[in-house]
């Protein structure tokens, strides 16, 4: 849990106030997210999540709140922005950004059920048939593009030389003209709100970006169809048949899902390397990339067929 920004009751009470929150009866830090830190706030009006974005310029959180009101819009279950009563729709807290959200609730699973999977395939392929917004990124946050600053970084490490070669393998079998929508980006379980074998919500949209959908449901594969062994192909085909029975998938994104799930958690190691290592360095965190590491060579060994059988 990482909290940056630390306030009292006070500074607290006076934030919702500006959204026209009054009476606040308690407040918590919340767990999750690494680059914001996150208080749950009762009221007598209900539950609200108030965002102290740590790490995001006042345009980036901008966005991120224009996004989750546009996603409302669009029918799309996530958390749900409370406007200010005056002015932007982020204020400012000293020189940080601060969104409000209504809390979504439900429960975090550690495992998703087949059943709910299938509602994460239907809620998936409506979010991409939505038009991406302009201001969202052309790539993923720490996709392949970014590949080069572990890379080309001065450590020593044999993590360096697996990305160099998993970095080849995945410029061999990326398609380049693969489809391009709206995509989430990290739909692990702790980003999935459920209530009674219900989805609730897909939540912490903070990576969303205009990039390969293949690559989004790759990540959700990697995120919520693993098991002890590696992929649960159950839960897989599960995931794409629900997503198959509300759109289509043409050939070449078919042929091209298992490359795109094995980008999906070497993207995933390569964050987790890049945060402990480089840019927060924790050595109690340093071998945190190892089990994205393991699990983009299990699915690359996985043969080409196993894939395919998910779309029979």
């Amino acid at each position: 849990m990482t909290v940056y920004a630390g306030l009292d009751k006070a500074a607290v009470e006076g934030l919702v106030r500006r959204f026209g929150i009054e009476d606040v009866t308690a407040y918590s830090v919340m767990g999750g997210g690494s680059e914001n830190s996150n208080y749950c706030v009762a009221t007598n009006s209900g539950k609200y999540v108030l965002t102290i974005c740590d790490q995001k310029s006042l345009q980036q959180a901008t966005n991120l709140a224009n996004l989750l009101v546009y996603l409302a819009d669009h029918g799309i279950r996530t958390s749900r922005v409370v406007k200010p009563l005056e002015g932007p729709i982020v204020v400012l807290h000293g020189d940080k950004p601060v969104i409000l959200k209504r809390h979504v609730e439900g429960e975090i699973m550690a495992t998703i059920s087949t059943n709910l999977l299938a509602q994460v395939g239907e809620e998936m392929a409506l979010l991409h048939e939505i038009s991406a917004p302009p201001y969202l990124p052309q790539s993923h946050a720490y996709g392949r593009k970014y590949f080069p600053e572990v890379i080309d970084s001065n450590l020593d490490h044999p993590y360096i030389d697996w990305l160099s070669e998993k970095t080849c393998y995945l410029q061999k079998r990326i398609p380049q003209n693969s489809a391009m929508t709206l995509i989430h980006g990290d739909v692990f379980c702790d980003n999935i709100i459920v209530q009674d074998e219900q989805l609730i919500a897909i939540i912490d949209f903070e990576e969303a970006c205009h990039y390969y959908r293949s690559f989004d449901l790759g990540m959700v594969i990697v995120g919520a169809c693993r098991d002890r062994h590696g992929i649960s192909f159950q839960k897989a085909r599960r995931f794409i048949g629900a997503y198959l029975n509300a759109t289509m998938l043409p050939p070449i994104e078919r042929e091209s899902l298992q490359a795109f799930t094995v980008y999906a958690a070497v993207a995933t190691s390569f964050w987790r390397f890049r945060q402990y290592h480089l840019r927060r360095p924790e050595p109690g965190r340093h071998e945190k990339h190892v089990e994205m590491q393991s699990l983009a060579d299990t699915i690359a060994d996985y043969p080409e067929s196993r894939f395919m059988e998910l779309f029979v």
